[in-house]
C-alpha cells in the first residue's frame, strides 16, 4: 500500500495494482476500516465499516482534495506504466511531416 496523503487523521492510499483500475482511493482512519472512492468524479464504491460519519468526512474530504489526489495518483500510474488518457492520444497522434529543406538557389 501506498500512502498518497494524510489529512485530519484520514489516510488516502493505493494499493498494488491499482493502476489497472480507474483513478480511485482507499481511505482508512484507523486501518481496519476503510472505504474506496473514484476520482473524476468522486464517488463511493465500497465502504468496509467505516461508520458513517467518518464516511460522510472522508468522502468530503476527498471531493476537496481531488484535483491533488488525482494528481498522485496518476503519478503512481505512471509508475506501473500506465498514462492518463490526453497523454496516450498525444502518443497516438501522427506527427506532422517536417517541410521539405529549402533548395539553395545559386547565385547569381
Amino acid at each position: 500500500m501506498l500512502t498518497l496523503l494524510r489529512r485530519a487523521g484520514f489516510r488516502f492510499y493505493v494499493k498494488s495494482g491499482s493502476a489497472q483500475e480507474r483513478p480511485h482511493v482507499y481511505v482508512t482512519r484507523d486501518g481496519q476500516a476503510w472505504a474506496k472512492f473514484t476520482l473524476d468524479p468522486v464517488g463511493l464504491v465500497v465502504n468496509n465499516g467505516l461508520p458513517r460519519n467518518e464516511l460522510n468526512r472522508a468522502q468530503g474530504m476527498a471531493m476537496e482534495l481531488e484535483p491533488q489526489l488525482l494528481q498522485l495518483w496518476w503519478d503512481y500510474a505512471k509508475t506501473q506504466g500506465v498514462r492518463p488518457p490526453e497523454e496516450e492520444e498525444d502518443l497516438q497522434k501522427p506527427t506532422p511531416p517536417s517541410p521539405p529543406p529549402e533548395a539553395e538557389m545559386p547565385a547569381q
